[in-house]
């Protein structure tokens, strides 16, 4: 009895210092941390040919921009367009089966400017969900089922700060 107690033991540290992802420390699902800048770092191709991963990182500048008021502004720049949406976003529990590698949702609405939420409902609000991962991205991974894109973004460091 008394080994199989040692090794019950031994079994649970073992799994517990196993861990598939590394987290980075200080990252947590509130709005001090999403405050700021959060650039476009990658974009995965969903489920079709046509939208093949992109190897050579993304061919546009979309950037997030958080308020400590709530707000948020959204930038996007291509070749040959520009486009901003503004809104409020709030943060949500993460869904069971998604806690393993995020750690809350940022649920973007948008109020303002361009319709660019990047989502598979056919709602008449303008929605978007942006997860916060364990690595310290924020991550759209919502859009990907509709044949969009897996879209990654990472914040990014203030000047003078």
């Amino acid at each position: 009895m008394k080994k199989l107690l040692i090794f019950n033991l031994l079994l649970f540290f073992a799994l517990g210092s196993c861990s598939i992802l590394e987290t980075k420390e200080g990252i947590e699902a509130s709005q001090s941390y999403v405050e700021g800048e959060w650039k476009l770092v990658k974009a995965e191709g969903g489920f079709t040919v046509e939208n093949p991963p992109e190897p050579e990182g993304p061919t546009r500048t979309e950037i997030y921009s958080f308020t400590s008021e709530g707000t948020f502004k959204k930038t996007v720049d291509g070749e040959d367009f520009h486009s901003e949406a503004t809104g409020s976003y709030m943060i949500e529990e993460v869904s069971e089966d998604l806690k393993d590698k995020y750690l809350g949702v940022v649920v973007l609405t948008f109020t303002g400017g361009d319709g660019m939420a990047y989502n598979c409902s056919s709602s008449e609000e303008e929605k978007e969900a942006l997860h916060i991962s364990k690595e310290g991205q924020l991550a759209n991974i919502s859009w990907a089922p509709c044949d969009g894109l897996f879209l990654y973004y990472e914040k990014q460091e203030e000047l003078g700060g």
